[in-house]
């Protein structure tokens, strides 16, 4: 369709609509182009925003998305986004435009809201401009690139001022959303639109408005006459119009801030100032941009409509492969594996204190007894059972908790419900995986325990003997007897697992949100995680240590016939009335710093395989863009 056609059945458009007693937006929208509040949460949406009428929408990788890539990290600053060809202010306003009268971006938007339904006020807003935010600055890479690319492929020959250029680009510009949202589909024909696709006098009137917030050499002057001359004589025919001037300036305003899901009211127009010789927005808006960093420690621009954040919008891949899972196993088994080695020596002095509070009451203590007793090799006691088993519980663990925590929060729950409880659903991804990894884990803890607690016994026979001497220790019981502790130290690890994960992240989102400049660097990031994770050991060693104990008791002592079906309270009942309650948090200091090492060294290990793989959360992640003009 060429610019002058659009035009011409633009102004028919209005024509037909001065006849009515009132210009009425489709059924979606209310009379400032406002979307409706007719969504019904968890509905199936008629349109998504690989679905809109504007282009067509993709969430494609980072390393696919160009535009996206060079923006979609926390070092991207806020002059970065004022030095756009396309205003912040623009891109905030086509933002608000797009959820009002495109019903794909409309229906995310719903979707947004319900997601973030069960939380708090405040925390709603937050969510809600975070969101908004990242869309509106997708949408700002998504239109710059239609500028660009115009200029690229035709008008940037040697000669051309790109100014002009640019100008031209933004005429088109205007004409492509005026096809989409202004023109009625009986004066144009085509594909049936549905009623969200509002039509007529605020169309043209809010794209006037849009279209005005650019910069004077920017404006696509002889577009913003046409259509606010067909806006204001479809405005004339109005009777209601009168009735749409009265309105309170003051509730208004307050609603529009918190609201981005509408646009300027009626009594706002764009008009042509003879001395500035641009459009201008009437009565006057302030268009303010401001740099700030919003609650992640993003940079951010505030502006007039809200805020356009530095990052696109974007999502984890809801499709991630069975490779990708297999990745994260064998990041985790090695992080683990290679963590758990280093600190044998923290391990064995801890279980020589739970197994032998009399001979060994302090950490300095039983160091230097093990070291003048047994030498340095006193220190590597059980190493093969140790590296054997947290190889075992990396490669099971990791996957595990990534997988059920997207599983629950995708699948099981709904979005508003799994948003509001994001913790709890992290713990029981996390006392499943720890289920998962105890099967494996306990047989070789328990040689481990067994190895380190009686070296004279065990230390010649290595894994495999000691494996099957403790199976044949009861006949009747068998190759069970190695997982005599599994409800202990199943009940440890669900504990310990569950807390680890929930601490990690929460005390990374602390460190980011209250020094977001440690984001800017890999050194500082691997940082964060090198102190997170030494957080969550302890934290995880403190809640998890009762249940430690008792694995140790259990793993120490043979069972016979006599406390074979003992349980654990009955195992905790006896440890209390023969050793006291102190008995339950034996080798605790110990534990802390072994657990403070290991877990930190965890997180460090697998976030730098990860990325060396290039599976990080940056890796895995989509982000959304669209073309202008194509559609799917």
């Amino acid at each position: 369709m060429t610019r002058r056609k659009a035009f011409s059945e633009m102004t028919a458009a209005a024509t037909l609509l001065s006849f009515s007693t009132a210009i009425s937006p489709a059924s979606g929208m209310t009379t400032t182009g406002q979307a409706s509040q007719s969504f019904v949460c968890n509905q199936t949406p008629t349109s998504t925003l690989e679905d809109i009428y504007i282009g067509k929408g993709e969430w494609l990788p980072k390393n696919l998305n160009p535009r996206s890539q060079a923006s979609s990290n926390a070092n991207a600053n806020a002059s970065m986004m004022e030095r756009s060809i396309l205003p912040p202010n623009f891109a905030t306003y086509a933002t608000r435009f797009l959820i009002c009268y495109d019903e794909g971006f409309q229906n995310w938007w719903k979707e947004v809201e319900c997601k973030y339904s069960l939380l708090s006020p405040r925390e709603q807003r937050n969510n809600l401009g975070k969101s908004f935010g990242s869309l509106a600055r997708s949408i700002q890479l998504s239109l710059e690139g239609y500028i660009l690319d115009g200029i690229n492929s035709g008008g940037g020959s040697v000669g051309n001022n790109v100014t002009t250029l640019i100008q031209q680009r933004y005429e088109n510009l205007l004409m492509k959303f005026v096809e989409c949202y202004a023109i009625p589909e009986s004066t144009k024909g085509g594909r049936v639109q549905s009623n969200a696709r509002s039509r007529g006098e605020d169309a043209m009137r809010q794209l006037g408005l849009l279209f005005a917030t650019l910069p004077k050499e920017y404006q696509p002057i002889r577009g913003l006459k046409e259509i606010t001359t067909a806006a204001a004589a479809a405005a004339a025919a109005d009777d209601n119009w009168k009735d749409k001037k009265s309105f309170s300036k003051e509730t208004w305003m307050e609603n529009f801030t918190q609201d981005f899901s509408q646009l300027l009211p009626y009594q706002y127009t764009s008009n042509y100032d003879t001395q500035l010789d641009c459009y201008v927005i009437q009565p006057t808006l302030s268009l303010y941009e401001i740099g700030v960093n919003d609650e992640f420690g993003q940079n951010a621009i505030a502006t007039a409509f809200g805020p356009l954040s530095c990052l696109p919008l974007q999502r984890q891949n809801p499709n991630i492969s069975p490779n990708i899972y297999l990745l994260l196993g064998i990041n985790g088994a090695l992080a683990c594996a290679l963590t758990h080695s280093l600190v044998i020596p923290f391990d064995v002095v801890k279980t020589r204190m739970q197994t032998d509070p009399e001979g060994y009451s302090n950490i300095l203590e039983g160091t230097m007894s093990i070291a003048k007793s047994e030498g340095m090799q006193g220190f590597t006691l059980g190493a093969e059972a140790t590296i054997a088993g947290y190889f075992w519980y990396g490669l099971s663990v990791y996957p595990s908790y990534s997988f059920f925590k997207w599983y629950i929060g995708h699948s099981l729950l709904s979005p508003a419900f799994a948003t509001s409880h994001a913790d709890g659903i992290a713990l029981v991804a996390g006392a499943i995986a720890a289920v998962i990894a105890s099967v494996g884990l306990t047989p070789l803890e328990a040689c481990r325990i067994r190895t380190v607690a009686e070296p004279q016994v065990y230390r010649d026979i290595g894994l495999a003997g000691t494996m099957k001497v403790m199976a044949e220790e009861n006949e009747a019981v068998g190759w069970k007897a190695l997982y005599a502790g599994l409800p202990s130290l199943m009940i440890r690890q669900v504990i310990f697992g569950s807390v680890k994960f929930l601490a990690f992240e929460r005390a990374c989102e602390a460190f980011f949100i209250t020094w977001p400049f440690l984001k800017d660097t890999m050194v500082t990031a691997l940082g964060v995680t090198l102190i997170s994770g030494a957080l969550s050991g302890a934290l995880s060693s403190v809640v998890s240590q009762p249940a430690d104990s008792v694995l140790t008791y259990v793993a120490k002592n043979k069972r016979g016939d006599d406390d074979e079906s003992l349980g654990i309270l009955s195992i905790v009942s006896m440890m209390i009335e023969r050793e006291g309650a102190g008995s339950l948090f034996r080798g605790l200091g110990s534990r802390c710093i072994w657990a403070s090492a290991i877990i930190s060294g965890q997180f460090l290990l697998y976030d730098i395989f990860r990325t060396a793989l290039g599976i990080n959360s940056d890796d895995l992640s989509q982000f959304f863009q669209f073309a202008i003009g194509q559609q799917s």
